[in-house]
């Protein structure tokens, strides 16, 4: 994918540098307790390096490339995984080597989730985070499989000559230094033709500032410059938000909801809502439409707070080809086409 491209969520979603999973403080020691379940059959689990003397009140983000590129094709058929506590996300993408993005390497890499590649991309030696998409992953220390998952029959694609990196966040909420520890388990299957591909496509708004104990709105409008065909499409924010909606406003001046959260909760943040349409009959974002994400807020704390600790997009996974594995994307009202 070009540079400039958008990474998820999740931290879904999350591809998110995201909001506190909370917890018990008096709990929190700095020695590992992280006891996953056993990998399920069928399943790759990946293990991520410790991420080690997390201390209190630390926000960290980590990128760590966890597997080489591949010298065929894959399909990506599911995701899950789980993180030890004071975990946030730890999610799956795809990457081509670049100068310093060598497996076994990992390094700080916060807000990088849906904003890789630019001035703040935080790779080594400059080299960008963006250049593949989301794979899947898990939300928080709860674990589990993505909430985000596809419908049978359809897969997202790891490209030959692409690898695997982990995006891992914890915000330690305790009162002593913690290690972050995580798995990621994906389930792996050789390409089909029949399977269909889909790939990550969001609306992203990252221009927003919430001053201290106040209310805010902020909206994002992005014209798609092609076609889009949609199989599923939710929201994310993070602790502070209150309600979200993404529209479609057609080029005759009709509005048609994709998603609304009227109510948004902590817990959306990990385990978002989806609207969903068969693959057969896609919702079909059309050139020409402006895609408009809402989000309000209401932020109860002292300081004033800004992308990445919240967040404000529409965030879905969109049909794709075999040729081009990858979906365009909106960010900050601009359009930019896939392309591996």
């Amino acid at each position: 994918m070009q540079t400039r491209s958008l990474l998820l969520p999740l931290c879904l979603l999350s591809v998110c540098a995201c909001g506190s999973t909370g917890g018990d403080p008096a709990s929190s020691t700095s020695e590992s307790s992280f006891s996953p379940p056993a990998v399920e059959q069928g399943y790759t689990r990946i293990t991520a390096k410790t991420v080690q003397g997390v201390k209190p009140g630390e926000d960290v983000t980590y990128c760590q490339y966890v597997m080489a590129p591949l010298d065929h094709d894959v399909d990506v058929l599911s995701v899950g995984g789980y993180q030890s506590k004071f975990g946030h996300h730890a999610v799956a993408m795809t990457y081509k080597p670049q100068d310093g993005e060598q497996p076994g390497s990992s390094f700080p890499c916060m807000g990088t989730e849906f904003n890789a590649g630019g001035p703040d991309g935080g790779a080594p030696n400059g080299g960008s985070l963006s250049q593949g998409t989301f794979l899947g992953g898990a939300g928080g220390e709860q674990g589990g499989k993505s909430a985000s998952s596809l419908p049978d029959g359809v897969a997202v694609r790891l490209p030959k000559g692409y690898g695997v990196m982990l995006n891992l966040h914890y915000i330690n909420t305790g009162d002593v230094p913690i290690d972050g520890d995580a798995v990621v388990d994906l389930q792996f299957a050789d390409p089909d033709p029949s399977r269909k591909l889909a790939a990550l496509f969001v609306n992203l708004n990252i221009g927003f500032q919430l001053p201290p104990m106040a209310p805010t709105t902020s909206t994002v409008d992005c014209v798609a410059k092609s076609d889009v065909s949609l199989i599923m499409m939710s929201n994310h924010m993070h602790e502070w938000g209150t309600s979200v909606s993404s529209q479609v406003i057609h080029a005759d001046g009709s509005v048609e909801d994709l998603h609304d959260d009227p109510s948004w909760s902590f817990d959306m943040q990990f385990n978002p809502v989806y609207s969903r349409w068969p693959v057969e009959a896609p919702f079909v974002l059309k050139a020409g439409d402006t895609l408009r994400t809402t989000c309000n807020w209401n932020n109860t704390t002292s300081n004033p707070l800004q992308f990445p600790r919240e967040m404000c997009l529409g965030v879905g996974f969109a049909l794709v080809s075999a040729d081009k594995p990858t979906a365009p994307s909106c960010a900050q009202g601009t359009w930019m086409d896939s392309g591996m």
